[in-house]
């Protein structure tokens, strides 16, 4: 067992890959301290997911393997990548291959993405992987697309571990809709770590996890509480954020408050939200919280439109079809609601049939 253990020591140190020597569906000889489960697979979850728990990477490593086997229990991917994924934040290399593999041939549910691979090569040839740095070199040369965006967010992750407030956010967002994403504990972890620094924009992703309940329990103290501030000091999703409670408030509260509403997503939609610039049309034209307006909805919906918002593009397109505060005009309706029904707006998908043929 000694002599194992050292040898393993010296694979991982070199970034060898040593799960390699190791097929889905055979035995398995452990490494870990946690020799007595040898026999027992079953019980070997559970002493390598006490480990793991404890901080250890190797123990998290193996327990990703067991959890892709059948053996001492049912085969769980998914549990399976999320131990790999603990592992390689602590800069296992073996688990930081392994995640490089899965993203590249898109295995254990995994969507193939070329960026996230890259990104954990990057991470594995540090500790010098030949396989991942032979990967990183083709992919500057042959996709430098891929390679610039995995370069960006390795190093922001090298950034965030010496505590750098920006790069933690940057981490934040690439574990929640970037190219490490869909990871939403992740994305809190590091959310967290940045919003402590009182950065607006992490104050604002965090609130909005713990209001969701998205990779931390649900919390609408806590989702104000991040949220105020993050609102007071000009972040624009905070902004949009106190503007739909304001416009949604309830009776009990006081009721709607259209014109505190209309400050919050005027504010937000000066900084380039969609939502915010979509929502400020509809308040000009139902004059709720400001004056009706027609012109000043038709403007904040085709800005809205021009920047892609579903909504939009069928209100704009609407409007030229019917005639509605501009003059009608079926080439542009057509135009329009061509655009909303591509984006998945279904009132739009319904009113282009009604539209005479060109």
């Amino acid at each position: 067992m000694k002599k194992l253990l050292i040898l393993l020591c010296i694979a991982a140190a070199f970034g060898a890959g040593w799960y390699g020597a190791l097929k889905y569906g055979k035995n398995f000889t452990f490494s870990s301290p946690v020799d007595a489960a040898q026999d027992d697979l079953a019980a070997a979850r559970e002493l390598y997911a006490q480990k793991a728990a404890a901080g250890d990477p190797q123990a998290a490593y193996q327990l990703g393997e067991l959890y892709l086997s059948t053996q001492g229990g049912q085969a769980d991917p998914q549990s399976a990548v999320a131990y790999f994924r603990l592992a390689a934040g602590k800069g296992f290399a073996p688990a930081q291959k392994e995640l490089a593999r899965f993203y590249k041939e898109g295995l254990a549910g995994l969507q193939p993405n070329a960026s996230a691979s890259l990104f954990w090569c990057m991470h594995a040839a540090m500790q010098g992987d030949e396989p991942c740095r032979a990967q990183i070199k083709e992919a500057f040369i042959n996709t430098p697309a891929d390679y610039e965006k995995a370069l960006s967010v390795f190093t922001s992750s090298l950034q965030a571990r010496i505590g750098h407030g920006p790069a933690e956010l940057e981490l934040g967002k690439a574990y929640e809709t970037g190219i490490l994403g869909p990871d939403l504990e992740e994305a809190a972890r590091w959310y967290t770590l940045a919003a402590e620094q009182k950065i607006p924009q992490a104050q604002a992703c965090l609130g909005l996890l713990y209001a969701e309940g998205k990779g931390v329990a649900k919390d609408e103290q806590k989702a104000r509480a991040l949220l105020a501030p993050a609102a007071e000091a000009g972040d624009p999703q905070a902004q949009l954020y106190w503007g739909k409670q304001a416009f949604t408030q309830s009776e009990q509260d006081g009721g709607p408050d259209y014109a505190e509403a209309f400050k919050w997503f005027m504010n937000s939609a000066a900084q380039g939200n969609l939502e915010a610039q979509y929502l400020t049309g509809v308040m000009y034209m139902q004059g709720l919280g400001t004056e009706k307006s027609v012109k000043k909805a038709l403007q904040a919906f085709s800005r809205a439109a021009e920047a892609g918002h579903p909504d939009a593009q069928y209100v704009v397109g609407q409007s030229y079809y019917k005639g509605l505060g501009i003059r009608q005009n079926m080439k542009e309706a057509r135009k329009w609601l061509g655009k909303a029904a591509e984006n998945g707006n279904q009132s739009a998908q319904e009113l282009l049939k009604q539209l005479p043929n060109p």
